[in-house]
């Protein structure tokens, strides 16, 4: 089997996620992990496991503005915030618009950050 997994990363949370799931499942698949910026469709092709996963923003997939954001936010004076190096290109949501019909099996993960779910946009279970 070939697993390809996609991730979009700001601060290196989502990356690290996705290398761990690579890592869990390198025993039974041929696994790729990258960043969404490199994800093309020939990356996909061959893929009968998709894995995409994503930072949470204001409850929901990443955008533009919420990326500027997250940019500015480790920028500012203070912060201990490291930007991935994949964090100024496009998401996953931009990714997904143009990606098309695929075949084969999808899964898809998110990161968060701690807290109340009305600020971290986690469903309440």
């Amino acid at each position: 089997m070939k697993a390809v997994i996609i991730y979009e990363s700001m601060y290196g949370n989502t990356r690290t996620i996705a290398y761990a799931i690579g890592e869990g499942l390198r025993a039974t698949a041929d696994v790729s992990v990258v960043s969404v910026s490199q994800a093309s469709q020939d990356v996909l092709h061959e893929a009968d496991l998709v894995i995409a996963g994503g930072p949470t923003h204001v409850h929901g997939m990443s955008r533009p503005a919420t990326r500027r954001s997250a940019i500015d936010a480790a920028g500012k004076s203070g912060s201990c915030l490291t930007l991935d190096p994949t964090a100024d290109q496009p998401g996953l949501r931009e990714w997904l618009a143009d990606l098309g019909p695929c075949h084969g099996l999808a899964v898809a993960f998110d990161t968060r950050m701690s807290g109340p779910a009305l600020f971290t946009g986690r469903g309440i279970i």
